[in-house]
């Protein structure tokens, strides 16, 4: 800001010519290990490290860019030494945030579903963070499709809800979903969680991804951590 004589930081223009500052000490290219942080996607990663979303995939043999889960690990090739810039919480660090958490207990109770489950999704998918939007487009704590969101809206909850702005309404139809999950699947807590991150198409097919796999097992680590029963 100073560098530019920028008094209003959230006022910049498209094309608009800014200068950077040097830095310190030059960086110094290596390959480091990287743990995914909640609400991390591989561009997101790519751009902390100042490498390409193509080299990041290749270095880890990644062929879809959208499936990474919170505490994969990532090998990051020609980066400088890590960011310092704080992150989103890991998972191995507990959410605190009371009113979020009484949320999460009436809702996932007007549902029949484990609190502390839904709790440990919300926290993996999007670090608890309603204005998080994923590179494909999902919204919000529930990392919500848009297309999931409007089929609930027109066909199973019905009325006027805004999971893109509001919080409530977004773990609201996020629970809901689940719950419709888990009754298509027997109760199947593993087949209802893995259908709610690659779809339960794929689930009931037979198909369960490596990714899938890590994200189910992420989530009933987490709530085995912080929320036990």
């Amino acid at each position: 800001m100073k560098l530019n004589d920028i008094k209003y930081p959230d006022l910049l223009l498209p094309g608009q010519i800014i200068k950077l500052p040097e830095r310190d000490k030059p960086a110094q290219p290596g390959t480091i290990d990287y743990e995914v942080q909640p609400g991390d996607y591989l561009s997101k990663i790519a751009v902390k490290f100042d490498i390409t979303t193509r080299a990041l995939a290749e270095a880890n043999e990644i062929s879809d860019m959208q499936h990474i889960v919170p505490g994969q690990k990532l090998k990051v090739p020609g980066a400088a030494l890590p960011p310092v810039e704080p992150t989103v919480q890991a998972a191995t660090h507990p959410p605190d945030d009371p009113d979020v958490e009484k949320m999460f207990n009436e809702l996932a109770g007007e549902q029949g579903l484990d609190p502390g489950m839904v709790k440990a999704l919300a926290w993996l998918e999007s670090g608890w963070r309603q204005h998080a939007v994923s590179p494909a487009g999902a919204i919000g704590f529930m990392q919500l499709m848009p297309t999931t969101a409007q089929w609930l809206k027109q066909s199973v909850i019905g009325g006027e809800l805004h999971e893109d702005l509001s919080a409530y309404d977004n773990v609201r139809m996020g629970t809901r979903y689940l719950r419709l999950l888990l009754d298509a699947t027997g109760g199947d807590k593993d087949k209802a969680l893995a259908s709610y991150y690659q779809g339960y198409g794929a689930t009931m097919s037979g198909v369960m991804y490596e990714e899938t796999k890590r994200y189910v097992e992420l989530i009933k680590d987490t709530e085995a951590r912080y929320w036990p029963e």
